[in-house]
């Protein structure tokens, strides 16, 4: 995946297919952990209400995200160009696809226990957190490629 037009308008990335039908299968899954419940204060009296809403709002900005997590991988959104695809994304969606793949890198990094080396031996891992590992570092790879510290 490399950067090939930047303007005032958007970006233009170049991607292989492989490249296409992991970022597409990768935001596509999001969000595949639930929601943790926010926890606003153990003393305050008023906590409970306030977690309630803080939930519901969170609750609501990630099914927001979904939605817009669908329609950044769309197929209008990737043009064939010979063997590789170009994907057209404005600014907005960029930073929104920044957020996506963020949180999905973090609740994969939560899933396999928050591991402070994130070189993991992906052969002893238990198979259901074998997903959550490439997920976490295919996440990243994308990250790093929209960001364009590939330079």
């Amino acid at each position: 995946m490399k950067l090939v037009k930047q303007t005032k308008r958007g970006f233009q990335y170049q991607l292989n297919q492989e490249e296409a039908n992991s970022l597409r299968h990768l935001v596509n899954q999001f969000p595949f952990t639930g929601l943790s419940p926010a926890k606003v204060s153990k003393t305050d009296s008023n906590a409970i209400e306030r977690e309630k809403l803080l939930n519901e709002s969170m609750a609501g900005h990630r099914r927001e995200l979904k939605r817009q997590a669908g329609d950044l991988v769309s197929v209008d959104k990737f043009k064939a160009s010979g063997s590789r695809q170009l994907f057209n994304i404005n600014p907005e969606e960029r930073e929104t696809m920044l957020q996506i793949l963020n949180d999905i890198r973090i609740e994969s990094w939560k899933s396999l226990g928050e591991p402070e080396n994130l070189e993991i031996n992906v052969v002893e891992l238990p198979k259901d957190k074998i997903r959550h590992y490439h997920f976490m570092h295919l996440s990243g790879y994308f990250e790093h490629h929209f960001l364009n510290l590939e330079e």
